[in-house]
């Protein structure tokens, strides 16, 4: 996808000065693996979930965690891998961050994005397309990825 169409989807871009497209589409990860535990080859899927990649990547969902769409299982996977709640999205050093994103209408997660190592920017995984690099984590809320429903933060090692 161009920087123009990714723009069409998410208008906030359009003024963020820390969006860029940072890879080719890579249909074999999706967001949620890449801020969960930075995968670059399987989606992070709850394997009842309705939403199954027609692929040939290997999905994957953390044993123990809630399975479905509700925002709250996302979140218990999240904290089945060491991530707390925490109440900014602005870095600080020794912690990764995490924000998860929702569909406010019917409570169903929808991303994930997570912050660089340095809290330059934050890094988001679109579906099967490309990596971007934006400036917050609110560059991307809007009709396609709802709104940010929480930050998570751990310990980064």
């Amino acid at each position: 996808m161009d920087k123009g169409n990714i723009i069409n989807i998410f208008p906030n871009l359009k003024d963020d000065q820390f969006f860029e497209i940072s890879s080719p589409e890579d249909p074999n990860y999706n967001c949620i693996a890449w801020a969960f535990q930075l995968f670059q080859n399987r989606w992070m899927q709850p394997p009842s979930g309705t939403y199954i990649p027609e692929l040939d990547a290997v999905t994957w969902w953390p044993a123990g965690a809630s399975e479905g769409t509700d925002i709250s299982c996302l979140l218990e996977a999240f904290q089945k891998n060491s991530f707390q709640l925490c109440d900014s999205w602005e870095h600080e050093d020794g912690y990764i961050k995490v924000a998860l994103y929702y569909d406010p209408t019917d409570n169903r997660w929808t991303h994930a994005s997570r912050e660089s190592r340095y809290g330059k920017y934050w890094l988001s995984k679109l579906g099967q397309s490309n990596d971007i690099h934006h400036g917050t984590p609110f560059s991307i809320e809007g009709t396609f990825y709802g709104k940010v429903y929480c930050f998570l933060k751990r310990e980064s090692k």
